[in-house]
């Protein structure tokens, strides 16, 4: 699922003009250019009835923007929030996304040990509900 969501938001020619490629599972690799993005799934499992699994999954994942400035983060995630924010029976390279609800916004500012290390980033949940293959 995730790797459907990564390649859904660089299919977004407005984003992929701020990040460029730079959309990354998990985390953002040493020594990257910014702006960039990480998707990580932080929870989730498949979903039950009485008969069992249903098919079904609603994980939830983190999307955090990550840049220079305010500004360009704010600008980025506002991007990312228009594109997968109701999201819905959509087919992303084979997985079927039913539903994708924005559950929460946070604004950060990241120290680093000189002014030329400090980075700006906006984490992003959403709720992904989607058809387990």
């Amino acid at each position: 699922m995730e790797e459907a969501l990564i390649a859904y938001l660089l299919q977004d020619t407005a984003l992929a003009a701020l990040v460029g490629s730079r959309v990354h599972p998990v985390s953002i690799p040493q020594g990257s250019l910014f702006p960039a993005i990480a998707v990580t799934r932080i929870d989730g499992a498949p979903l039950y009835a009485d008969e069992g699994e249903v098919g079904l999954a609603d994980p939830r994942v983190h999307i955090d923007v990550w840049g220079a400035t305010y500004k360009d983060v704010k600008l980025i995630a506002r991007k990312v929030v228009t594109r997968v924010n109701g999201l819905r029976s959509h087919f992303i390279n084979g997985v079927q996304f039913r539903s994708a609800i924005l559950d929460a916004e946070r604004d950060f500012r990241e120290e680093g040990t000189n002014a030329a290390e400090y980075r700006y980033r906006v984490n992003l949940d959403f709720i992904l509900w989607h058809e387990r293959n």
